[in-house]
Parts: structure tokens; sequence; C-alpha cells
């Protein structure tokens, strides 16, 4: 039988497995401009419960969202770079504005220059796609917090597979060995 080698290189993320705690929660900004407004992903014995800070545009802050997920109903997750053309191409348009009304008016030149980097950054975003009952939630992040949402990936996959250990009656039993799992159909 061929020796399977895992991949040591990857950081693990160590989550406190309890029964009323949260095991595992990290936050995210809302926006690449509005860096301090901040969402988060929870992960506890059940559910995964998401608050999101909701924006306009990713410039102007707009309440939030909460969504509770429970464990059973979660098949995959995964992470993905996006790229939004728009967002570029309006970014530029209304910094370049911005830099032309410098003649004018300095304030509303560097307000737009601002909004106009913000969008510019907004379109390049990392995305937390949850797999739910055969539909997708999908979280968007600014591309700096990359790491926070690879990190959240891993302790929902380490929660999901302690959700299946919990009901497998093999490990509740310990019918099994380590070098039985050959034997298992």
């Amino acid at each position: 039988m061929p020796e399977i080698s895992k991949n040591t290189s990857e950081k693990k993320v160590s989550i406190k497995k309890t029964r009323d705690k949260v095991w595992f929660k990290k936050e995210f900004s809302a926006s690449a401009l509005l860096f301090w407004i901040k969402g988060s992903v929870a992960v506890d014995y059940r559910f995964v419960r998401i608050v999101e800070q909701n924006t306009i545009f990713g410039l102007i802050p707009a309440g939030n969202h909460k969504q509770n997920i429970p464990l059973k109903n979660i098949s995959d997750t995964s992470v993905n770079s996006y790229y939004n053309v728009k967002n570029f191409i309006w970014g530029i348009i209304i910094a370049l504005i911005g830099f032309a009304l410098f003649d004018s008016s300095t304030f509303f030149g560097l307000i737009a220059v601002l909004i106009g980097v913000g969008l510019f950054l907004n379109g390049i975003m990392t995305q937390l796609d949850i797999e739910k009952g055969g539909s997708s939630y999908i979280i968007n992040v600014p591309f700096y917090n990359k790491n926070d949402v690879s990190e959240i990936q891993q302790a929902i996959e380490q929660a999901l597979s302690a959700d299946v250990d919990k009901t497998d009656q093999s490990l509740y039993h310990k019918r099994l060995n380590n070098d039985d799992i050959d034997n298992v159909q």
C-alpha cells in the first residue's frame, strides 16, 4: 500500500473543542478602505456564526447581516481570489477626476481620489465560499485578509471533521484500530 505523506508546511489552526464555548473566532475587514469596520466568523460545536458588515460600494457603512449555519448543512468550503474589473475601472476614473479637481478644490479632489483608490482596492477580493444545503454562501473580504480567511476555512474543516467523528460509532466504541481502516468497506 503506498504511503500518504501529509503536507507539514501548512500551518494548522488550533481550536479549543468544548460543548459550551466558541471554538474559533476570527474578524475581518468590511472593505479595503473601511479597515476598522470588522465582521466576524465564529465556529462552535453546532454552528458557524457569521456577522458581515454591509457597505455601499465598499465605502459607506450600512448595517450588518447575521447568518447562523448548522455544521450538518455544510458540505464544503473554499477560498478564492476574485477580481472585479468594474471596480478597477470606476476606481481609476474617479481617481483621475479627483486629480483633475485639485486645481479648483483640493478638498473635493482629495475626497474623490480616496474614493477612487477605495473602489480600486475593493476590486481585489478574497472569497470564502461555504457550500450549505446545495447553495453557496459567499463572504467577500479585502485581499489583505486572505490569511484570516484561510484560517477560518481550516477551522470550519476541523469542526466538520469533529462533527462527523462524533457520530461515527466505530470511533465511539473504539472497534477499529488505526491499521484496521484498510478493511472497512
